[in-house]
């Protein structure tokens, strides 16, 4: 009797085994559920790259297969993969690498599969260099609204990355749109932004890194009514070359505008740049001088830097005989007779401004409303004469001239 119940106990036992080993194993399955695989797609990253190198591009993606169980992999995404290619070692050139996966924080799961299982590289010498910012602008202000000189910055930024790249960069701008800059009035607008790398032809240049990668434009917004557009005029020093005269002198930009107070700008009729030293010169001089800039007067956009041009010739003498004498000055009803009606006018200047006169536009006169001279004769004058022009004589000087003022 007693050999059963040891018997049943034993045979309970085991019963009570496979039954807790069941229930085990599907408390198991159901909570990490059968063993299954998934693929995830994730970009290849590079480790141990060389100093002084960077990769020409970003690496491609991969996709990885993970095997493990189906209530892990259910939600898995590229995240949890880092797919590498190890560059120790390497130096500058295009080659094949091996792709290595691994999986961070999944316990239970594993890398199956890679494909593909090689990818190429591009390494190439990390290069950076200093460029200068400036403002790109667009649009318009409203009306009465004018803008001045901005101001970026800052002035220059680095740019670094693959030789290949950054060798095409020229410069760096940053973006400003007026017509976006909502409502505005006179005074300064500070807008800030990313800048971006430019080649020689105005395309953008991607891949490189900036630093910094912003900047802040300055924006003066003026009134249209403390505007003025004024010319410049270059101020000329010294004498050129003997024998030789300024046939013609300018800068560019002939024209400047310029703000400031009502009465400051009432003031000004022309700007007067530094003196352009033309002492023992010929042919054609060109001087960058800076603009002379009365007081309450300042510049509204460009540099006070202009290019002045000056033009020396060699001096020829022109003969114009028998020009008649113009009566000038006579009031109404009155009667002037000369007692010589022509003079021979002799013109001296540079070969270009002599050569270019007509005799037609030269007139020689006298202007009988002034004085005579002390014996009594007038003065005779040459009019029509243009720049260039370094004397002009008449012969004679003056004539006899018989005036009868009506009553």
């Amino acid at each position: 009797m007693a050999k059963r119940n040891i018997g049943a106990l034993l045979f309970n036992s085991k019963v009570v085994s496979v039954f807790l080993a069941v229930l085990l194993w599907v408390y198991v399955v159901g909570v990490r559920g059968p063993d299954t695989t998934k693929s995830v797609e994730a970009q290849v990253i590079a480790v141990n790259v060389p100093q002084g190198y960077v990769l020409a591009g970003p690496l491609p993606t991969v996709t990885v297969t993970l095997g493990g169980p189906m209530n892990t992999l259910w939600n898995v995404t590229g995240g949890y993969v880092t797919p590498t290619v190890d560059l120790r070692g390497r130096s500058e050139g295009s080659f094949i690498a091996s792709v290595q996966a691994q999986v961070a924080g999944l316990t239970g799961v594993t890398v199956e599969a890679v494909a593909p299982k090689e990818v190429n590289v591009q390494l190439e010498r990390l290069e950076t260099i200093t460029v200068p910012v400036h403002a790109e602008v667009s649009g318009t202000l409203p009306a009465g609204l004018v803008l001045g000189t901005l101001r970026v910055e800052p002035v220059s930024i680095e740019v670094s990355g693959p030789s290949s790249l950054v060798s095409q960069v020229r410069e760096a701008a940053l973006a400003v749109a007026l017509d976006k800059l909502g409502t505005t009035a006179g005074g300064n607008l500070t807008v800030a932004g990313d800048v971006v790398a430019y080649d020689a032809l105005g395309n953008s240049v991607v891949g490189v890194l900036l630093s910094p990668r912003s900047a802040v434009a300055i924006l003066p917004i003026l009134d249209t009514a403390t505007l003025k557009t004024i010319p410049v005029i270059p101020t000329i020093t010294g004498h050129p070359m003997s024998g030789y005269a300024i046939a013609s002198s300018s800068c560019t930009p002939a024209i400047v505008m310029v703000t400031g107070t009502a009465a400051a700008l009432g003031q000004v009729q022309a700007i007067s740049t530094i003196a352009v030293d033309v002492s023992g010169g010929s042919g054609i001089l060109t001087k960058q001088v800076d603009l002379v800039l009365p007081l309450g007067v300042s510049l509204v956009s460009g540099s006070k830097a202009v290019s002045c041009r000056v033009v020396i010739e060699q001096v020829v003498v022109l003969a114009i005989p028998d020009v008649q004498i113009e009566v000038r000055g006579a009031g109404a009803g009155w009667k002037v007779s000369l007692g010589t009606p022509s003079a021979s006018v002799l013109i001296s200047g540079t070969t270009s401004s002599v050569m270019a006169l007509k005799s037609s536009q030269i007139k020689v006169y006298v202007d009988v409303s002034q004085p005579p001279l002390a014996d009594g004769s007038y003065s005779v004058s040459v009019d029509g004469l243009t720049q260039g022009v370094v004397s002009a004589t008449a012969t004679p000087s003056s004539v006899v001239a018989d005036v009868q003022k009506g009553s």
